[in-house]
């Protein structure tokens, strides 16, 4: 290559890629993949570009690019792998850099899950003006893409889909956004309450793809977990977990319909959210995480870098005092008596009896 894009805010590899093969002036795509890679064996993906070392041996000199980069700016990869341990974190980054691109998404989970992800490129119509304006030209944003996020948290409106397919159609082609793949053909609109927890949830993906957090095993976020589950009333130092009222106050918090736009449903035999807070180790998807540590009120930073303890507790989580565990157990006891519940209810809500 004699030249390579600048990479633009928060832009897609993809849509770098894409920039590119529009002024390489080749004439068959397949020849923008051989100056791109060197070679014809690999296809445009979105969410986790591959053969990353290739593109950088075929850096014009003196590159400033490196392939940790553009996996850590311009992929979905520090969303995507958040929440999963380091050794399979690095497995990825070096299936991103050496080509294989289908283990990368076989080994996050993307291939087998049952959450859907979404089906066409979309964009954000204040972004895509406001991109003519300032770099005459619009680009295909990370945040916009990720499934789950449905606003553009900078603009505060709804995101649109694209003509143009994630998957399927010309594997071998890096296609632009433009103003023939880019229409609002009907306006979208969301109520208060929902666009509100929207621009929450687009908030917290940004932070992800923004940082790079430290990989963790499953253990830390099930203890980070398990500190506001106790300090919440809604776990017991044992491991007792009042699931009925967890669920109740969860489906408070975020609305039944908001629940099923995340593909997230909570129900009496509702799977993730037992999963999650009863000690399962399986990684779910980043969506959920980021819904459980909103609820429970745990920054994401804190989250991460911050080993959350209860008041007493050792570094190695174990308890100095039983005593730890009364003055919760009374603290919580003197909120619920100041809500003007039942005993019988208070007690429901302690477990006790």
């Amino acid at each position: 290559m004699h030249f390579f894009p600048t990479p633009y805010k928060d832009e897609l590899l993809y849509s770098v890629l894409a920039r590119y093969c529009m002024r390489s002036g080749n004439i068959r795509e397949i020849h923008n993949f051989e100056d791109l890679f060197g070679t014809r064996n690999c296809v445009a993906v979105m969410e986790l570009a591959t053969h990353l070392d290739a593109l950088i041996r075929n850096m014009p000199a003196n590159t400033k690019y490196t392939a940790d980069y553009f996996i850590f700016n311009h992929t979905l990869f520090s969303y995507l792998a958040a929440f999963i341990p380091p050794d399979r974190a690095e497995r990825i980054i070096s299936y991103m850099r050496n080509g294989d691109g289908s283990a990368s998404y076989i080994s996050l989970g993307l291939v087998s899950s049952s959450m859907q992800r979404n089906p066409y490129f979309r964009f954000c119509p204040e972004c895509f003006e406001e991109d003519i304006r300032i770099y005459g030209e619009p680009y295909w944003h990370r945040l916009h893409q990720v499934a789950g996020v449905f606003v553009c948290p900078k603009h505060k409106v709804p995101l649109y889909n694209s003509t143009v397919l994630v998957r399927g159609g010309n594997r071998q082609q890096y296609i632009n956004p433009d103003i023939e793949n880019c229409v609002v053909r009907e306006r979208i609109s969301y109520n208060s309450n929902l666009m509100e927890k929207m621009i929450w949830m687009a908030e917290d993906v940004r932070i992800l793809l923004d940082n790079k957090f430290p990989h963790r095993e499953p253990q830390w976020f099930k203890d980070q977990f398990r500190v506001k589950l106790v300090e919440k009333g809604y776990a017991r130092m044992n491991n007792f977990i009042h699931q009925k009222k967890l669920k109740e106050d969860f489906i408070d918090f975020y609305g039944r319909e908001y629940l099923e736009l995340l593909q997230s449903p909570v129900t009496k035999n509702s799977g993730w959210l037992d999963a999650m807070v009863r000690g399962n180790n399986k990684v779910t998807n980043p969506i959920r995480y980021l819904l459980l540590a909103r609820f429970l009120g745990i920054n994401l930073y804190d989250l991460f870098n911050c080993k959350l303890k209860l008041p007493g507790e050792n570094d190695d989580g174990a308890s100095s005092s039983i005593e730890v565990y009364q003055q919760l157990w009374d603290q919580r006891l003197i909120e619920l008596c100041q809500t003007g519940l039942s005993i019988r209810q208070i007690a429901s809500i302690l477990g006790s009896s």
